[in-house]
């Protein structure tokens, strides 16, 4: 098993929510639409969810929505 301190996320994705290992709460950035427990059910298989745990640390990243102007 590889473990690495830092984490490459795609361009066109935000980080929604973090979660230390020893922490109960998970901490929102910004306002989420969906819980991070849903959220890390739709990791497995989808395209817009990606979820890491690296350094006792689990986000959980979104792809940002194009927003036409």
């Amino acid at each position: 098993m590889i473990t690495t301190k830092k984490i490459t996320i795609p361009p066109r994705f935000k980080i929604a929510y973090s979660k230390p290992t020893y922490a109960r709460e998970w901490t929102r950035y910004g306002v989420q639409a969906k819980a991070p427990e849903y959220l890390l059910q739709m990791a497995a298989g989808s395209d817009h969810v990606i979820a890491a745990t690296h350094g006792g640390v689990t986000e959980i990243y979104v792809r940002k929505s194009s927003v036409a102007a």
